[in-house]
């Protein structure tokens, strides 16, 4: 209580506190998601670029609104019911665990459900394997190098006990 009799920090606080907290929780369940989808495709990235340039002006017909081969991106846009969304595909040249060139597709629709991307991705991965066939054959791996011989291997070890005599033993009737 405060020296005129009110209290502090009590009352109907409790309620505006709850119906705060309920607002945020509703809209973090409305906002979008704004996660990025990834796809590791087996084939060289100037592939990738150009099976995906024809995968998304000529077969998906979308809006080119800017695109960078050397920079690897494009920035396009997905309509959707009479909804136009801004997309952007990232393509990243890597090398994958068997040694072949591969590319990482990643695409990212920030105002979508990620299934959008997810489905794209798989298009334009078909897209690819359509047009530039089965992916190359992973280089042959070295074969692993034998372990270095211990020098020490062949000396005898010494005692734990550094090689003195142990005291005798005694039973105790």
């Amino acid at each position: 209580m405060k020296g005129d009799g009110r209290r502090v920090g009590r009352g109907g606080g409790g309620l505006a506190l709850a119906a705060a907290a309920g607002g945020v929780v509703a809209l973090a369940l409305a906002a979008p998601a704004n996660a990025k989808s990834a796809y590791a495709l087996p084939y060289a990235a100037p592939d990738v670029w150009a099976a995906a340039g024809r995968y998304l002006r000529v077969d998906r017909g979308f809006t080119i609104r800017e695109k960078d081969e050397k920079a690897g991106y494009v920035l396009f846009d997905f309509i959707e019911a009479g909804r136009t969304f801004h997309a952007a595909l990232e393509l990243v040249a890597l090398t994958d665990d068997d040694g072949r060139s591969s590319t990482e597709a990643v695409l990212n629709m920030p105002d979508l459900p990620q299934r959008y991307e997810l489905v794209l991705l798989d298009q334009l991965g078909a897209k690819v394997r359509q047009e530039r066939g089965a992916p190359p054959p992973a280089k042959p791996r070295p074969a692993p190098a034998a372990p270095p011989k211990d020098k020490d291997a062949a000396k005898p070890r010494p005692e734990p006990d550094g090689g003195l005599p142990r005291a005798p033993t005694i039973l105790v009737p």
